[in-house]
């Protein structure tokens, strides 16, 4: 069976499920939800990884990644493959409850909800594998 993420050039992994490619790592600084619009331009700008079309996911997107089960080495439900990063944020805000954005816990293995002024997680980009 073949595996599901494959690392590609050490920096970026596909996902073959569902064709997106994702930052293997994330953002080195945790950032409030709005500033993470400027470290996906930066990645556009610097071409990371060879791509310039890298984008902040969805809450769906992300939520894609979770794991049903935790990995036992890691202690996070996510694939080993990615780095170790506990809380990503999502794209989406959330409809009807203020300034909230939807972010990712691969800690606890689940999506919830916080103002996004208020936390500093870091931010994953993804980008569709054929430019799409």
């Amino acid at each position: 069976m073949e595996e599901r993420f494959v690392v590609e050039k050490e920096k970026v992994i596909l996902d073959r499920q569902t064709g997106l490619m994702w930052q293997r790592g994330a953002s080195i600084d945790r950032v409030v939800w709005k500033d993470g619009f400027e470290y996906i331009e930066k990645l556009n700008a610097e071409s990371f990884a060879g791509y310039n079309d890298w984008r902040y996911p969805t809450k769906d997107e992300l939520a894609s990644l979770i794991l049903p089960e935790e990995n036992r080495m890691s202690g996070l439900y996510i694939d080993p493959a990615f780095e170790k990063q506990r809380n990503c944020w999502s794209s989406t805000q959330s409809e009807g409850h203020g300034h909230q954005a939807c972010y990712a816990d691969f800690y606890y293995g689940d999506m919830y909800l916080v103002e996004e002024n208020y936390a500093n997680l870091f931010v994953r980009a993804v980008r569709s594998r054929n430019g799409d």
